[in-house]
């Protein structure tokens, strides 16, 4: 017998019946028309004197379960983002505790995976980083990179309702066993004042 484990995914043996490729396609498609949905951006602030690894610039989170998928982004002296690709993706099992993680599953690539091309460029203000999660090859992220005060500042953003927003929060509602009700995005626009939209699976 198949059974829920804690990020909510299926284990046990595998479907023989093809049930397993109808759901990834379905997700695919559904996550796709759904377009940023995914992705939240809260600003992170670490020091610009040494070396840091943000513990959080975005988060997934679900109705299934407390569990959040979270996208770091490594940054090193200066605020200099590291490498060509320095946004990660992440589990923070929080129905465990609060200082459980683990990696992405494989199977979770198509999903919450981040794509392999990242564009990091250099600012005026700071740094520049622009990347797309697998599910939304139509939809970049910008992050912002900035130092102030001697601390780095980490802003993401990206199209809510056709604006220019910094998204705050996202809430996926989803159905058993595949499906997905709604998704509520909060942010806050150019302007300072609260945005929300709402997409309907």
């Amino acid at each position: 017998m198949r059974r829920a484990n804690a990020r909510g995914l299926l284990t046990g043996p595998p479907a023989t019946d093809g049930r397993m490729d109808r759901v990834t396609s379905i997700l695919r498609t559904t996550w796709t028309g759904l377009a940023a949905a995914l992705l939240v951006a809260s600003p992170f602030v670490a020091s610009a004197a040494a070396p840091a690894v943000p513990s959080s610039v975005f988060f997934i989170s679900r109705s299934e379960n407390r569990n959040q998928v979270h996208y770091g982004l490594r940054l090193g002296e200066g605020c200099r983002p590291v490498g060509s690709t320095p946004v990660y993706a992440y589990w923070r099992m929080l129905e465990r505790g609060e200082s459980e993680v683990e990696d992405l599953l494989s199977v979770e690539g198509p999903v919450y995976g981040v794509a392999d091309a990242q564009v990091v460029e250099s600012t005026t203000e700071g740094w520049h980083v622009q990347f797309r999660l697998r599910a939304f090859a139509d939809r970049p992220i910008d992050l912002s990179v900035t130092s102030i005060n001697g601390q780095c500042a980490v802003q993401a953003w990206t199209n809510l309702s056709g604006k220019r927003a910094q998204l705050e929060h996202i809430f996926v509602k989803t159905s058993w066993p595949f499906s997905i009700d709604f998704v509520r995005l909060d942010g806050v626009g150019a302007d300072g004042q609260p945005m929300r939209e709402l997409i309907r699976g």
